[in-house]
């Protein structure tokens, strides 16, 4: 009989990360895998997601419902939906990537129905958000451990988890990155309206969400008034859908329309955003992207504000406030040929691109079924 892995998806970035894994399982004999998919999927302003899982022919096998409120009433249907599911379906673990708070409801379902968790992710420091919090939550509700780097491991540890759980993997997201095929420059700016003989600046801001919302409304003006005055094009994508985000999705869906060369798309999908961490002359933002993907492609980033304090990263990436002043200066370091090439050269420290054959390589040495609280090794 294969092992039945069941995993949560909530939003257009757990998603994209996981689905190496999760190919790979489905065409695993030895693994049969169970998708539910919900929360911030359902939303049209963020692009309906959903339709990206229902296209990918990976087994959906429950949409949990659209719900309308905040995040108090996402986590509980979430929590209720994939309880629900859990007990139908009796997996042999539930797979949980990160740190969103729709997945720690999702990990508190499976600590519940006595479904061990394969926690993905763990370790992280992201010291301006909620998500820290979250995500060490999530930790101590797992039984197993996959996480990104040496430093994550030990912070798990710290967490005074069984060290014989954490396994050192990588980070899933870059499977896909070394995997997908990069569209030509040409191409994929034509497929953008944008001008291929000029540099774009890719953008993603999410909220910060250890703030009140008028800090995080203040943030959106700094920003609006720095990509009004760079020279670059810009090529801005969604938020996610953390709580306070509704000054940046205001700022995406305004600034085509003060700038001609400024172009939304609230979610790229896979290829065309490898085509984009590939093509463009830098990112801004406060997204993990930056922290995580942008090294291996090599991509200068400017890192607002703090959301992603507290991660380790490669030299790519230069760190400011949520000043307007400073982010143009930032960004016009960001894409002088200099620290183009020293980005180029940086090694990652999240790994090379393997995460998915390591996670297959351990999960046939487990002893299955796992133990809720020690999942050793056979």
């Amino acid at each position: 009989m294969p092992i039945t892995l069941a995993a949560l998806t909530v939003a257009r970035s757990d998603f994209g990360r996981m689905e190496s894994l999760y190919r790979a399982l489905h065409e695993s004999a030895d693994f049969r895998l169970l998708l539910a998919a919900g929360a911030g999927h359902h939303d049209p302003r963020l692009g309906r997601t959903l339709s990206d899982v229902e296209r990918s022919g990976l087994p959906l096998d429950c949409v949990l419902p659209a719900v309308h409120g905040g995040a108090g009433a996402q986590s509980a249907a979430v929590l209720e939906g994939v309880a629900q599911w859990l007990e139908r379906r009796r997996p042999d673990a539930l797979l949980i990537l990160g740190d969103r708070y729709e997945m720690l409801s999702g990990a508190q379902a499976a600590t519940l129905a006595r479904v061990p968790v394969i926690h993905i992710g763990g370790g992280h420091l992201t010291l301006g958000a909620l998500d820290e919090r979250v995500r060490h939550a999530i930790s101590k509700l797992a039984a197993l451990h996959l996480v990104a780097s040496e430093g994550c491991a030990a912070r798990v540890a710290a967490l005074h988890e069984d060290p014989a759980s954490i396994h050192v993997i990588g980070a899933p997201e870059l499977d896909a990155l070394v995997q997908t095929p990069v569209a030509a420059r040409d191409a994929f700016c034509e497929a953008h309206a944008l001008d291929p003989a000029r540099p774009f600046l890719l953008v993603t801001l999410h909220p910060e969400t250890n703030v009140d919302e008028s800090a995080n409304a203040r943030f959106a003006e700094a920003v609006a008034h720095a990509l009004m005055t760079v020279p670059q094009q810009i090529l801005i994508t969604a938020p996610c859908a953390d709580p306070g985000n509704e000054p940046f999705l205001a700022l995406c869906e305004a600034l085509p329309r003060q700038r001609t060369d400024a172009r939304y798309v609230p979610n790229l999908g896979l290829h065309r955003y490898v085509a984009a961490l590939h093509h463009a002359a830098a990112m801004v933002g406060n997204s993990s992207s930056g922290i995580i993907e942008a090294a291996t492609a090599g991509l200068p980033v400017v890192n607002v504000g703090q959301r992603q304090a507290g991660r380790d990263r490669a030299g790519n990436v230069l760190d400011c406030p949520f000043d307007a002043q400073a982010i143009v200066r930032t960004v016009a370091t960001a894409v002088e040929p200099e620290f183009r090439a020293h980005s180029r050269r940086v090694i990652n420290p999240y790994g090379d691109g393997t995460f998915t054959a390591k996670a297959l390589s351990l999960f046939d040495r487990l002893s299955w079924p796992l133990a809720v609280d020690k999942p050793w090794l056979a």
